[in-house]
């Protein structure tokens, strides 16, 4: 499974933080990629729509995740605040893969 993630927006924007970061599953430890299939499962991620319904405030963060489990792909575009605890689940535990990704770039 690869995942795409991209962070805008927000208060604080900065620039190098909206960069897009790929998660290659293939590279985690079998624990983290098993979180992260069950956080897109549990979040029922093929299913959401592409784009939330509710209209972004100023300053809010939007969140574009885009999952390829080999079979199926989607792209979804949250913003905050998400009312979903499971998407609000798969968007933390991306953003800490996120965070891990650039400390080692």
């Amino acid at each position: 499974m690869r995942i795409d993630f991209q962070v805008e927006g927000g208060i604080a924007a900065f620039p190098g933080l909206a960069k897009p970061v790929s998660i290659d599953c293939e590279r985690l430890p079998a624990a983290a990629t098993a979180r992260l299939r069950d956080l897109v499962r549990q979040a029922d991620f093929f299913a959401l729509p592409s784009a939330s319904a509710a209209p972004a405030a100023p300053d809010t963060r939007r969140y574009t995740i885009a999952v390829d489990d080999g079979g199926r792909c989607g792209t979804v575009t949250v913003t905050e605040p998400i009312a979903d605890p499971a998407l609000r689940d798969l968007v933390a535990e991306l953003r800490l893969h996120a965070r891990q990704a650039r400390s080692r770039a």
